[in-house]
Formats: structure tokens, sequence, C-alpha cells
């Protein structure tokens, strides 16, 4: 997957929301989105 700069459309994937429904970003077409990453257990590296 190439890198995606700022000002580009990111494209599209699908993720578990917190429920386990699978979810994809093309379903927020239209609206602002934040998508953060984090590792499950918080834990330090």
């Amino acid at each position: 997957m190439e890198p995606v700069n700022v000002g580009q459309t990111a494209p599209d994937f699908e993720l578990k929301d917190v429920d386990g429904n699978e979810v994809s970003l093309s379903d927020f077409r239209g609206a602002h989105v934040v998508v953060v990453f984090y590792r499950l257990d918080f834990s330090p590296i």
C-alpha cells in the first residue's frame, strides 16, 4: 500500500468496531473522520 500524503484521499479499508461489526472507511464518506491506531494492551514497547 502506498503512503497517503496530506490532502490525498485515503484508500478504503475495513476494520471491526468495538462491538465486532465490520465497518469500512467508505461508510463515512462525506463526513470528517479521525482514525486512531493504538496497541490493544496500551503497554510500552
